[in-house]
């Protein structure tokens, strides 16, 4: 509001500024013809007195010299009846030296030397000729009173003769003519202001609405336009400026990083209004923590950040603000009659230690930001240089990612899936591998993260699933393909039309296709993804669970949706074969469940026999580990292949051979009988 005022302030200056001098020059003009109107006046009165005493006084240059001046008295008695404003008047002679003085007794001259008394001013104006006039205001009787001097030569015809001073009361004048002006003057400033009124409207109309349309335009720039916080480029300024005033004296600059946990789910179930609302919600609460130093900004969808000055003596104040904002966050919003629940994440950075400059302390702040959402979502963590290190990873293998995605450098390897025999193979699961640049494998718990993060799970994932398909084709027809996909595929895909176009493209049979899901796919947006998950059923391919046990374990997943196999977590296995261990105890109620619900159930992560001899126990129906293969790469698995293939051939052979012989043998005994 103050800003403002002093806006509007700024605008109405000049119309002000052009009055007041408006006002100005007419009071100087007027002061001066006044002024002048005045002395002309006692010109012409001085010139008329003069001419008078030439004309009363013939002589009178006689009398300048000594003469006894009757004449001259008899001619100012008569001319004060002719002149009643005069009050005095003296004559000098050339050199300046009072011949005449009105004031002195019947007007005698001044004979005696030591009495006379000599004007500069009027030698001068003998010498240059010109006229002296001098206005004066003095107090009579506490009456103001106003008189004229003029002093000017005196000429006998065309002869300089001597100078003559006339003083004469100007009161009376004076006061008529500054009546008279001041009147003009209000006429004058009435026009004025008349001439100034229409165009000053229409000048404040307009500077106030340039006023206006620059402050929006500037607010535009500078703020976000739905919260009213600063927007990206403004934070980066007011840190820029913030930050060239770091030091001793300056004090120190954080910066805090806030994500809104889970606040695409708000988006995607109650509606982008709603959102927009948590987020107005979101900008008043952050307000709400800060002081007059702190500044609040919104960076991007659904990221805010927060500028905070503090001093080298309490950097604990940093630490308690991310506190504050976690807190603050974890609260619920009630919007619309609903409770929405989203929670944030914190990362900060401050200087000197993390940055000095607006690009290193931003870096570091998002380095913290993407630490914390990956390993305490909802928390606040501060930057470290171990973060800078792991990030620097992280993007050598994005930069891999993207290398392999386009020129078709990743691998695929295959791991058996047995039968409880240990002799019967039912198909493949499809595992996903990369290298480094060297050669060396990168875990997929390592590049999986990542790719999901960056947004490559999905041409990655879909790729995975085209290759496996093309390579499956080529097996026999009753090996099946197991592939993963990776929650964040249902998101940013339509998962039944891509299913439904890689087989239509490859030609593999659809119920030689199954695809494992986690519990992870069905926690948000439930409805969605089931609905889905159902489509890509009707198409003829098989569902599994993958991992159950180590999640939520919801019953209601699987009584919503008809799974046609659990995978059993490795982490069971761990303690499988010890007699009493909980993990055969919960392993044996899962195989109970998938009993009653008709779903097949397979073991991961077998490595012994006493696992096997324990999952036989329990009637498991499948089992994959290391025990009865390691993923295969493509050699491996056409030499697996055709090993099977080549003692199937061998099983018929000697089947078909068994028959004959048995055959000729019953025809032996008849021909002997």
């Amino acid at each position: 509001m103050q800003v403002k005022t002093e806006n509007r302030a700024f605008g109405v200056l000049p119309l002000i500024a052009a009055i007041a001098v408006v006002v100005v020059g007419a009071l100087y003009v007027q002061n001066n013809a006044q002024w002048g109107m005045l002395r002309a006046d006692a010109e012409a009165n001085a010139s008329s007195w003069a001419e008078f005493i030439v004309d009363r006084v013939p002589s009178i240059g006689h009398v300048i010299s000594g003469k006894q001046p009757i004449e001259v008295a008899a001619a100012y008695l008569w001319g004060r009846n002719e002149f009643g404003d005069l009050k005095r008047f003296r004559v000098y002679d050339l050199d300046g030296v009072v011949r005449i003085d009105s004031a002195q007794k019947d007007f005698r001259p001044i004979y005696d030397p030591s009495g006379f008394t000599k004007s500069a001013i009027a030698s001068k104006v003998a010498t240059q000729r010109n006229t002296v006039f001098a206005f004066r205001e003095e107090q009579v009787e506490g009456e103001t009173k106003y008189t004229t001097t003029i002093i000017q030569p005196l000429y006998e015809g065309d002869r300089i003769v001597g100078v003559i001073e006339v003083v004469s009361d100007a009161s009376q004048a004076w006061v008529a003519l500054k009546a008279q002006f001041d009147a003009a003057a209000v006429q004058i400033l009435g026009l004025v202001f008349l001439a100034f009124l229409l165009p000053g409207i229409l000048y404040l109309r307009r500077t106030g609405q340039l006023r206006f349309a620059t402050n929006r335009l500037r607010h535009t720039v500078e703020y976000d336009s739905l919260t009213g916080t600063l927007n990206r480029s403004a934070f980066t300024a007011l840190l820029a400026d913030k930050l060239s005033a770091t030091g001793p004296r300056g004090g120190e600059v954080a910066v805090h990083f806030i994500d809104l946990d889970r606040f695409k789910n708000v988006n995607d179930t109650l509606g982008h209004a709603v959102g927009d609302q948590v987020l107005s919600a979101t900008a008043q609460r952050l307000r709400r923590l800060l002081g007059t130093r702190e500044r609040l900004a919104r960076l991007g969808a659904d990221e805010f950040a927060i500028l905070q000055p503090f001093y080298p003596s309490s950097p604990e104040v940093v630490v308690q603000l991310g506190r504050d904002v976690s807190r603050e966050m974890a609260r619920p919003f009630f919007i619309e009659n609903t409770e929405i629940q989203i929670g944030a994440t914190v990362g900060t950075a401050a200087t000197p230690t993390d940055g000095k400059t607006v690009d290193e302390l931003v870096r570091a702040a998002d380095i913290a930001l993407a630490h914390a959402k990956e390993t305490s979502r909802g928390g606040v963590l501060a930057f470290n240089r171990e973060m800078e290190a792991e990030r620097l990873i992280r993007q050598r293998i994005e930069t891999r990612l993207r290398h392999a995605l386009t020129h078709h450098q990743f691998e695929i390897h295959y791991q058996p899936l047995y039968c409880m025999d240990g002799e019967t193979l039912r198909g493949f699961e499809a595992l996903l591998r990369l290298s480094d640049e060297d050669g060396k494998p990168i875990s997929p718990a390592v590049f999986i993260p990542v790719a999901e993060e960056v947004g490559l799970i999905g041409a990655v994932g879909q790729w995975v699933l085209t290759q496996s398909a093309l390579t499956a084709r080529e097996w026999p027809d009753d090996l099946m393909v197991s592939v993963n996909l990776s929650p964040l595929q249902f998101q940013s895909h339509d998962m039944p039309a891509l299913v439904r176009e890689v087989l239509e493209r490859t030609g593999l049979p659809p119920h030689r296709l199954e695809l494992e899901v986690t519990e992870g796919v069905l926690i948000t947006d439930t409805e969605k993804v089931l609905s889905e998950l159902r489509e890509i059923k009707t198409l003829g391919v098989s569902i599994a669970l993958d991992d159950f046990g180590t999640g939520y374990s919801s019953l209601g997943y699987l009584w919503s949706f008809p799974f046609d196999k659990l995978k059993v977590d490795k982490s069971f296995m761990t303690d499988l074969a010890v007699q009493g261990s909980k993990s055969r105890e919960i392993l044996a109620t899962i195989v109970a469940l998938g009993k009653v619900l008709d779903l097949k159930i397979t073991a991961e992560g077998v490595e012994t026999e006493e696992q096997v001899k324990v999952l036989r126990d329990l009637d498991c129906d499948l089992v994959q580990g290391f025990l009865w293969g390691r993923p295969l790469d493509a050699d491996n698995l056409a030499a697996l292949l055709a090993e099977r293939v080549q003692k199937e051939a061998m099983e018929r052979a000697s089947q078909r051979l068994q028959r004959g012989l048995g055959k000729s043998a019953i025809a032996s005994k008849l021909r002997s009988a």
